[in-house]
């Protein structure tokens, strides 16, 4: 049984001035198993975020069927992480009490949260930031602190919309790193959305790619890179070079013509 699934889903959005409403989705079919590291790719546009919102609980889709281990999903799990390109750090609180913030709304003990907030800040590189604000870390760290305030509540299920995007090279490289060591000791499940396709390739266990919009599901690739992977490791190997020619091919037939040039 898949612990994610879309059966047949379409979603589309109310226009303003009497336009005909926006379909974002277009019978969608999407399942993810518990454990698997599953990344979207596709046009920009086409509906990656829209697939992690309907499957959060965040968006009701118009059509078709959302579930959750084979029941009928309406709302946000608590078994969820959510991880956005956004910077969503509080800027009032400091670094400590940000990664915390997710454990407090939850009813942890102080003791217990900030034990636990000190405990996976040392993980992620950030010990002697405790008490530091957002706006006095770079963005890497920033990110590393919004991964950890995630991590903080054991989600058994990770959605991550292109969290690494607005960062430099090295630092995504990195960070990558952290993503995969936190999968390979979690067991958790992680949908994962990027406009990198080397990304893609390097965490997944299995590239989906979508269509131009409406979105739907063009077709998926197993990657079958030996695991433990670090990014160093694999992104060089030849088969990583044919995976990624595969999948460019068929992801540039899905661009509009002119974006498609090179």
């Amino acid at each position: 049984m898949a612990l994610l699934e879309l059966e047949n889903v379409t979603v589309s959005f109310a226009s303003r001035n009497g336009q005909p409403p926006l379909l974002a989705l277009d019978g969608m079919n999407l399942s993810v198993e518990q454990g698997e590291l599953v990344a979207l790719v596709g046009p920009s546009g086409c509906g990656k975020t829209t697939v992690l919102n309907v499957l959060a609980g965040q968006i009701p889709p118009t059509a078709g069927q959302v579930r959750l281990a084979g029941q009928t999903a309406k709302r946000l799990s608590p078994a969820l992480g959510y991880i956005s390109q956004a910077d969503t750090l509080l800027p009032w609180r400091t670094v400590l009490d940000n990664v915390a913030l997710a454990m407090e709304l939850r009813g942890f003990p102080k003791d217990q949260r900030r034990e636990t907030a000190r405990a996976l800040m040392e993980k992620m590189g950030l010990s002697g930031f405790e008490n530091s604000y957002p706006r006095e870390l770079s963005g890497g760290m920033k990110k590393r602190a919004a991964i950890a305030r995630v991590l903080a509540v054991n989600p058994s299920i990770l959605m991550m919309d292109e969290p690494f995007a607005p960062l430099d090279a090295f630092t995504r490289q990195r960070l990558q790193d952290d993503i995969l060591s936190v999968w390979e000791s979690t067991g958790s499940t992680i949908l994962y959305v990027t406009h990198d396709l080397t990304e893609a390739i390097t965490l997944a266990d299995r590239v989906v790619l979508i269509s131009a919009r409406p979105g739907r599901v063009v077709r998926e690739y197993a990657i079958d890179l030996p695991r433990p992977r670090r990014v160093m490791d694999v992104k060089f190997s030849p088969h990583f070079v044919e995976l990624e020619q595969t999948i460019w091919q068929d992801l540039e037939a899905q661009l509009p013509q002119e974006e498609g040039r090179p």
